[in-house]
């Protein structure tokens, strides 16, 4: 749980704040890159974007975002994935997806308050004062890029 942890925005300027919540869960804020605040959800009590609950899947691999009450409506999927891109520095980011109930319309009438669904790079260090590995640029370290130990040169 502890890579999730921590503050995300993606190109579009949406925001995730993830925080621990107990040893099973999290909690993640959503805040719109379009207005810098929450979203308000007309279809969940007009509650906002915040605090809302999510579990790691069973595989560990990626966050369930509960976007409604918990086994209704749809969620958001976070993906923790190595993405190698061509014009910026490869590292690890959230891909992000929606996924819904099938007895649900919920992403097709809501699905654009969350969206753009474009890769999600953490900005900043969690609370523990880890760096993580996709803020740090290789070619700086000591002055000079030094390859893996198992590369071959």
């Amino acid at each position: 749980m502890e890579r999730f942890i921590g503050t995300w925005k993606n190109k579009s300027g949406n925001i995730l704040e993830i925080k621990p919540n107990d040893k099973n869960s999290l909690k993640v804020s959503f805040i719109s890159g379009k207005t810098g605040k929450p979203v308000i959800r007309d279809y969940f009590d007009n509650n906002e974007s915040i605090d809302m609950r999510a579990e790691l899947d069973f595989y560990e691999s990626s966050l369930e975002v509960e976007l409604w009450e918990k086994g209704k409506g749809f969620q958001l999927s976070l993906l923790y994935d190595w993405i190698d891109f061509r014009n910026e520095p490869s590292g690890y980011r959230l891909a992000p997806g929606l996924t819904q109930y099938a007895e649900n319309d919920l992403t097709e009438k809501y699905g654009h308050l969350f969206e753009s669904l474009d890769y999600y790079k953490k900005i900043k260090e969690d609370k523990k004062g880890h760096r993580h590995i996709d803020e740090i640029d290789p070619t700086k370290i000591n002055g000079f890029f030094t390859p893996p130990h198992n590369a071959k040169c």
